[in-house]
Parts: structure tokens; C-alpha cells; sequence
């Protein structure tokens, strides 16, 4: 599997996650007690090198309280020269819920490591794999949500693979399930390859 982390904006989400880990470090988190999961336009550029965001939606997950505010305060914003847009910054989203759209049950146990081999490190920093992102696009369900879960089916998103994790997903979604439901035939129908 191919992750885009070698463009301006993929180096980008990773100079940011290393300096949070570095603010997680001196506030003495040992290695390993804290997980974050790239959600949003950043995992979408991370698979597919198409259009990023000038903020990171990241799920944190760890072991004992953070403040995620407090991490945000303290968080130097990115600066990188994209070659399409010129110059652009990223943040971290502290509003991010990923709890809010339809996720599987399986989304971080089969989420892609992006420091495998950094043991050191209090974070550990998973990217959602494609099909999780397109599922948590179903909630929201705007025209960049359509254009973005079309973008991963141009990216080698298998369609029925889709329609079978989301309708899984549906299992566990606390909201409408005709309307996940309608989103999900939707959102394929009008894919055109």
C-alpha cells in the first residue's frame, strides 16, 4: 500500500505529529501510552496525494488524560510551500470527533502505522485505512464528502468493499440508519470511473 507521505503536505502531517509526540514527551508520557488516528483531508491526501486541509483531524487515544487544548496551545502551526496552492499551513483539529460519523468496529486495529519503527515514542500515528475514511465521510455527507469517498474509489477503493464495511458499520451508527443506508447506495450510484 502506497501512503504519500514524501509530498510537502505529507511531510507536513508528519513534522506535526513529531512535534507532538516531543510535547508529549516532556509532559512524561512514556514510549507507546498515547495513539492518534489521521482522519479528514489529511489521511485523504496521505492515500491518495489529492487535496489536503489546512487542519489535522486526529483521534487521540491514551492511556491516562490528555488535554488535547492544552497540546494545541503549545502546538506551532506547520509551514510548507504546496506546489498547486503556494503557501499553506497546518493545525491541529481540537475539535475533531470522529465519534460524531459511522466508523467499523475494526477501524483501529486495522488502522496503518505510520511510525512502525519508533518504540521510543509516547504516540504511536495511525493513518485510517481507505475504506474507515470513506465510511466516517457518510455521516457529514456533504459535496466534499462525496467527492472525497469518489477520490478513494478513483485511488483503488474496491466499491463492494465499501458497501459491505459501511453496511457493517451501520451495526453500530447512533444515527438514522436508512439515511447511512441511502448515503451509502448514493455515493456509489453516482460514482462515475
Amino acid at each position: 500500500m502506497t501512503l504519500y507521505t514524501d509530498t510537502p503536505m505529507g511531510k507536513a502531517v508528519l513534522e506535526l505529529v513529531e512535534n507532538l509526540s516531543y510535547l508529549l514527551a516532556e509532559k512524561g508520557n512514556p514510549p507507546g501510552t498515547c495513539r492518534a488516528y489521521i482522519f479528514g483531508g489529511c489521511a485523504l491526501h496521505l492515500h491518495t496525494k489529492a487535496r489536503g486541509s489546512s487542519d489535522l483531524d486526529v483521534e487521540l487515544e491514551a492511556a491516562k488524560k490528555v488535554s488535547i487544548g492544552e497540546l494545541v496551545l503549545e502546538l506551532d502551526d506547520i509551514f510548507y510551500d504546496d506546489p498547486d496552492t503556494g503557501p499553506s499551513s497546518i493545525v491541529l483539529d481540537e475539535t475533531f470527533n470522529p465519534t460524531l460519523a459511522p466508523l467499523h468496529e475494526l477501524y483501529q486495529e486495522e488502522a496503518i502505522r505510520l511510525n512502525p519503527n519508533d518504540n521510543s515514542s509516547p504516540l504511536e500515528v495511525y493513518v485510517v485505512q481507505k475504506v474507515d475514511l470513506a465510511i466516517s465521510k457518510l455521516g457529514r455527507y456533504g459535496d466534499q464528502d462525496i467527492d472525497d469517498i469518489h477520490t478513494l474509489f478513483s485511488h483503488g477503493l474496491d466499491i463492494e468493499e465499501f458497501r459491505k464495511r459501511a453496511l457493517e458499520a451501520s451495526k453500530y451508527y447512533v444515527g438514522n440508519v436508512s439515511t447511512l443506508t441511502s448515503h451509502i447506495e448514493h455515493v456509489i450510484n453516482t460514482f462515475k470511473p
